[in-house]
């Protein structure tokens, strides 16, 4: 019935935001098929809009081209119908950015520790921030630099300790309310 519910009657997106490593994509993609909503997960949009992959655009142009492919590509979904919208780590970095999440829908940002990210990275090689040339201590500085920014999302779930079937649920609940 929850499930349901909320397919039906909601009129807004759901946003997934967080640090690389929190679950956004996965979470969304099982998210998507319990609400019956459309999965748009930005990094693709952004390949598929720009024809090149992040790791080449970040190679070529540097990081600035790719925050303004990834705002672009934001303001594309401003018309789209509700959908679950999984976004990029550093997308909170951009007041604009947050004023388009905002028209989208709901902001929900997937909380993980600094353990458990670190985890989920390891052996990573298609996060352009999270490549063998940034360390360790790189990494978790962007982390913490970004933390502040997160935390200004609708909802908070944490996801430490948890499977996707227990924070889609949560957020399946408490964005009901």
């Amino acid at each position: 019935m929850l499930i349901s519910n909320m397919s039906t009657t909601s009129k807004k997106a759901i946003v997934l935001i967080g640090f690389m490593g929190a679950g956004k994509s996965t979470v969304g993609r099982v998210l998507a098929k319990l609400s019956g909503l459309a999965l748009v997960d930005l990094d693709a949009l952004i390949v598929q809009q720009q024809g090149r992959t992040i790791p080449v655009i970040f190679a070529d142009q540097g990081e600035a081209a790719f925050r303004h492919y990834e705002t672009e590509a934001l303001r594309s979904l401003s018309d789209a119908s509700p959908i679950v919208l999984a976004t990029g780590g550093g997308i909170v970095g951009y007041q604009e950015n947050w004023q388009l999440m905002r028209r989208l829908g709901s902001v929900i940002y997937l909380r993980a520790n600094w353990e458990t990210l670190r985890s989920r990275l390891a052996g990573s090689i298609d996060r352009p921030l999270a490549t063998a040339e940034c360390g360790e201590a790189d990494i978790k500085n962007l982390w913490q630099q970004r933390l502040s920014l997160y935390e200004q999302a609708d909802l908070i779930v944490d996801t430490d300790g948890r499977n996707v079937d227990e924070v889609v649920l949560e957020i399946l609940t408490r964005a009901k309310d």
